[in-house]
């Protein structure tokens, strides 16, 4: 017969291996290049998310650059981004942060989003992510 303490420590190996928050662990994609720091946010299924916090600090950095909320199609802008080596970050409630590193080159304005940068923002417990090109 088991002792009451070996289920407990059966119990607690279960909880541990279960619970998302110790069993994700994300991975930041490939830094890309984009001349603009522009591009829409939305959930796994495609719904854009309205109102969702970017930002944008030098890389290395803790200092913001730059902010916005995403308008309600989950659309976002940052202007008069200086060339150089940032990191994008979004925050919604309810969803896991989304981060990467990329490198804005030759800064264009005033001629739209034309490389936008997709944001995938995915519930608590799983890995959002953020790319430089929208899937077909």
């Amino acid at each position: 017969m088991r002792s009451q303490p070996h289920y407990v420590a059966l119990a607690i190996v279960f909880l541990l291996l279960t619970d998302s928050s110790f069993a994700t662990s994300c991975v930041w994609g490939k830094k890309f290049k984009v001349r603009q720091v522009c591009g829409q946010v939305k959930d796994a299924y495609g719904a854009e998310i309205p109102n969702a916090t970017v930002q944008l600090t030098r890389k290395g950095q803790a200092e913001i650059v730059g902010q916005a909320q995403t308008s309600a199609d989950g659309m976002f802008e940052l202007e008069s981004i200086a060339s150089g080596d940032y990191e994008i970050r979004i925050k919604y409630g309810g969803f896991w942060d989304a981060s990467q590193d990329f490198r804005v080159v030759r800064p264009t304005r005033g001629e739209g989003c034309s490389q936008p940068i997709r944001v995938v923002m995915k519930p608590a417990g799983s890995c959002s992510y953020v790319e430089n090109a929208w899937k077909k």
